[in-house]
Formats: C-alpha cells, structure tokens, sequence
C-alpha cells in the first residue's frame, strides 16, 4: 500500500506573498544545520515540516531492528538516526481516485504450519480490503522513511497524521500515544507494542509477540500465524483477532457496541472483560473454562459451547477455537486466585508477557525549536547538502 510519490511543485507562486515563509524556512535551515554541526558524532537528524493528515511510511527491510514512534503536537515529522542509516525523502499523493483508494487491499499472508516447534506444512490467507478511517480525500503531503537491517529510529510523528505505515522484517516496534486516524504495521517476526494510542489499526505479523496496552480502538484488525496476542486494559468498537496457533489474551477489556470477534484454528482464547457484555464461547477440540468473581449467568451446552452474560449483557463478543481451549473470566486475570491446574497454560502466558518499560522510556526527544523570522536577503536559503532539514509544505498547483 505504499503510496508513490508525486512530481514536485513547479508552478509559479507569487513573490511577495511568500516571503514570509521563505523567512521562517531559511531561518528553520540555518538552525538545524546548527544543531547537526555544533555536536560532532551526534545523532542524525531530520525535520519535516508537514501539512495536516501527512502519510508517513517506514519501512525497515532487514531484520533485528529497533523502531520507536511518538507522537506530539507539532506540525512535522522528526527522525533520530543515530547511525545514519536511513534514507528520509518527501513527496506527496492524491488519495480518493483510482491510483489511490479511500478502501486498502493488504495481500495475501503466507504462514507456516508449526507442530512441537517444527514446520510440517504452509498455508495462505486471501487478502483483505480494509476502509481508511477519517482521512479526507485530496493531495496529502507524503513521507517515506527506509532504512536496513540493524537500524535504530526513533520517529516523533504529528498527532493529526493521516496514514501512519510500518512494514519491517523482524525486530522491535514501539508505538506510544499515536492519535493519527490510520495505523497499518506489518511484520515477519519480533515485537510489536502500541501503547495508549487512539487509533483505527490492522495489525499483522507471522512470529513473535503482539501486546496492545492502554489503547482505544475505533476499529482494529489483527492477524498472525504463531505470535502471541495479548490486549491489555484495551477498549475497542469494533475488533476481528484471528490466529492460526497463537494464543489470544484480552484481559481486562471492554467494549462499545459494534463487533468483537476473536478466533483461531489452533490456539487457545482467554477473555476478562470488565464491562458489560454477551460472550458466545465455541471450541471442537478443547474445552471451555470460567472463573466469574461477580454473579454472572452462564449455560454450558457442553464442554466445547457456553455462553455467559457479564454485567447485565451487552456487545455480543465471539470466541472461537478448532483446537484450543476457551477461558473466560471478568476483569483481569491477576485478580483471580485459587484457579484449577486447567488454567495453568494462561498463568504461562502472563509469566511470558514482557515487562512494561519504565515512564522514562517514553520521553519525547528535545524538539528542534521553531526560531522567528531572519532577516535575509530575497534569495538567501540554507544549504542544502546538511542532513538535518525542514522543508514547506507542499503546495496544491491551481
């Protein structure tokens, strides 16, 4: 889905009205090619002035990578490279014709069948077609970030992005506090964390871990072969999580009315919901368990089908497994004690669950300060050969 890039603005554009802007550019150059040369060795650095709902698309094309993206309330992009590695340009699209639809299609997902840690086979989901949320129709400002494998980014984006892509082959992804309408993450294998984030979201990764902490979801779509998929303390709208053999974990979650569906072919599902809703429980091979603190109405058809109304009803969420096992209980799974040996393999999940990082680690970086106006000659601009740079918006040619 990442979009090309469009030819650069060539029309003529009136002098006197944009001389202010050429004033603040100017000045916005010589500052950051000040700060990229008054520390030798220090990390490089790129600024993008952007206009509102930018698409920004990182790509990172070899494995053992370490991505960290923010977001603030500053109208550009800022990239932290402290190798130099990545490649950073900026274009612009037309979004809502044919070359670029308001609806995406994501591909084909190749997956391998694993048994006892071995492959013993392969498989391909059919593609998807997923609808942008919130993202207007017009020209947007564009942004692509690639760099190689072993890269370590961090990406401070703004709040009022548009498209925010991350496709990589393996490492860690961290995403912490995104408001931006879209956020699409594709991975082969590693970690994927997005924490406290607003968002709509399709998620997809074959190995590793994907944890979702603190996070409301207007709309969200993950899909993985093997990785472990753990909600935490999420509220969602409207949610569809499949696996092929990764265990699903939503704990201590609620939901607004629309959909929840959860399913996988060979692994196990564990729901705590803390708010209302009307669970359907369906597994053929495994089994279903509860454990309810509150008083809550359950019908076990049989030991692969239940149903359970928490808190008085509500959404209709869906857990369905070929093979695994079903859990279900209310709130979160650490307020629960004296559970039976059947529970043991969620107490496993938990005791693997990675430790959340200190409140320092999310720290946004110092922001390059936007200077006044220099006083310059007509045609003065700032060199162009430095790697730290602001650039204008791109403009619309009428």
């Amino acid at each position: 889905m990442t979009p090309p890039w469009c030819d650069r603005y060539h029309s003529w554009v009136d002098v006197l009205r944009t001389r202010a802007a050429r004033w603040i550019t100017a000045g916005l150059g010589a500052l950051l090619v000040g700060l990229a040369c008054a520390a030798p060795g220090a990390a490089e650095s790129s600024a993008l002035v952007l206009a509102d709902q930018p698409v920004i698309v990182i790509q990172l094309t070899g494995s053992n990578n370490v991505l960290t993206v923010r977001s603030w309330d500053r109208p550009f992009v800022q990239v932290d490279d402290p190798d130099g590695t990545a490649n950073v340009s900026r274009g612009a699209s037309n979004w809502g014709g044919a070359a670029h639809p308001l609806t995406l299609r994501l591909g084909p997902f190749p997956y391998f069948e694993r048994q006892g840690g071995e492959v013993v086979g392969n498989g391909l989901l059919p593609p998807e077609d997923f609808p942008l949320a919130g993202f207007r129709p017009g020209l947007h400002d564009a942004v692509r970030i690639v760099a190689a494998g072993g890269a370590h980014l961090t990406v401070v984006v703004p709040a009022g992005t548009g498209i925010l892509e991350v496709s990589a082959k393996g490492g860690r992804i961290e995403i912490d506090g995104y408001h931006g309408a879209n956020l699409f993450v594709l991975q082969q294998q590693g970690q994927v964390h997005v924490r406290s984030s607003a968002t709509t979201a399709y998620l997809q990764q074959q190995n590793g871990t994907i944890d979702l902490t603190n996070d409301a979801f207007a709309r969200v779509r993950v899909r993985d072969n093997a990785a472990r998929l753990f909600f935490d303390h999420c509220r969602t709208t409207q949610i569809e999580a499949t696996t092929v053999s990764g265990p699903i974990v939503y704990d201590d979650g609620s939901f607004e009315p629309g959909l929840a569906r959860f399913e996988s072919q060979h692994g196990s599902i564990a729901l705590g919901v803390d708010d209302n809703a009307q669970v359907v429980a369906h597994t053929q091979g495994g089994k279903v368990y509860a454990q309810f603190e509150g008083p809550t109405p359950m019908q076990q058809h049989s030991d692969g089908d239940a149903t359970a109304t928490i808190g008085g009803g509500g959404t209709l969420v869906s857990a369905i497994t070929e093979s695994g096992n079903v859990y279900l209980y209310d709130g979160a799974f650490g307020d629960h004690r004296n559970l039976g040996p059947e529970w043991r393999p969620v107490h496993q999940f938990f005791s693997r669950v990675t430790t959340p990082q200190p409140p320092e680690f999310f720290a946004l970086p110092r922001p390059q300060r936007m200077p006044p106006p220099m006083r310059t000659r007509r045609h003065a601009s700032a060199p162009h050969h430095f790697r730290a740079r602001t650039f204008a918006p791109a403009r619309r040619r009428v």
